[in-house]
């Protein structure tokens, strides 16, 4: 315990009350490498720093499963400096790496798992990504996609190189992206074998085993609102399927793709989620939940600082700035 943390707890009970007037900080990781990887974004979370965040979390927060947090939420009783731990799409380090760390500090997660991609499957970001760290070429020919020849000689180019096509193919149509992705694939890397990036279907059987949740996270990892409802409905309940069958219950908690408001999903997926059975949902809208918010548009954040300080301040500002999160209204 460091000198300050009985400062932090002190500010956190004001800023992050329990009870009716209760608030839930719910955290949003994605991969967790074992160094800084140079390829992936500048906000990234490596083992290093997550452990970090675990550790001053421990001191600081009252650390919930989301299942449970999400009850409370509604009756009335959350405690103070209550937090959440989740991760989105199901990689594997969240298993290796990521599960160690949780389980040292007695810690229950939920891991959103997209079902099309674990085991073998690669999504289309990594596709890019691993195109990028895989092509010996110092130049590579993106004409076909509008954007000209692109440098590759170096860690820095590549990574530039693979924002830019991440960037023109992210909003793509389904099938148009992940032809786009595969071209990608094909003229970096001639070929190449890919790398597996995600979780195993035995791996997903343990976490939920110790007591960790897994939640819904679609199949493919669509737009959804580049998608029409129907594919929307499909693709949904073939993963809340999907995952049901591998971990013996349905998911009950849903992580919108990308999870923007408006921009990613409209309100006729609320509607939907309601539809196939779940109770309830995330976005990717900043803020903190309280129990006035849309229990199906719940606002989390996504926490990338080195300094633990540093960290447990931004949290605290997140709780007491984040009451009015963005969400997608009901039009109709």
């Amino acid at each position: 315990m460091t000198a300050v943390t009985p400062l932090f707890r002190a500010a956190g009970r004001l800023v992050s009350p329990g009870g009716t007037k209760g608030k839930l900080t719910i955290l949003t990781y994605h991969r967790v490498p074992p160094d800084i990887d140079p390829l992936l974004s500048s906000d990234q979370v490596d083992a290093q720093k997550f452990a970090r965040h675990m550790a001053v979390i421990s001191e600081c927060f009252n650390v919930l499963p989301l299942p449970q947090a999400l009850e409370h939420l509604e009756r009335g009783t959350l405690p103070a400096r209550a937090l959440s731990i989740t991760f989105d799409d199901g990689y594997q380090d969240n298993y290796t790496i990521a599960l160690p760390i949780l389980q040292r500090h007695g810690f229950k997660a939920t891991f959103f798992v997209c079902s099309g991609y674990i085991n073998d499957g690669l999504m289309f970001n990594d596709i890019i990504v691993e195109a990028l760290r895989a092509c010996e070429s110092t130049e590579l020919d993106l004409n076909w996609l509008g954007l000209g020849q692109q440098p590759a000689h170096d860690m820095a180019s590549k990574r530039g190189c693979a924002q830019k096509i991440l960037s023109t193919v992210k909003y793509l149509p389904f099938k148009e992206r992940e032809q786009a992705c595969l071209r990608v694939w094909e003229t970096a890397t001639s070929g190449k074998a890919r790398p597996r990036l995600m979780m195993n279907d035995e791996q997903i059987r343990q976490l939920a085993a110790q007591g960790m949740t897994i939640g819904g996270h679609t199949h493919t990892h669509p737009i959804l609102n580049r998608i029409d409802l129907n594919s929307a409905r499909e693709d949904i309940a073939r993963n809340r399927q999907l995952l049901g069958a591998l971990v013996g219950q349905e998911p009950l908690i849903f992580a919108y793709p990308n999870g923007r408001p408006v921009h990613d999903y409209g309100h006729e997926h609320v509607a939907l989620l309601k539809e196939l059975g779940y109770r309830f949902a995330v976005s990717t809208a900043w803020g903190v939940a309280t129990k006035s918010c849309d229990r199906f548009q719940l606002p989390r954040f996504s926490p990338w600082d080195d300094n633990p300080k540093r960290l447990v301040l931004r949290l605290l500002k997140n709780a007491m700035t984040g009451q009015h999160p963005l969400t997608a209204p009901d039009l109709s």
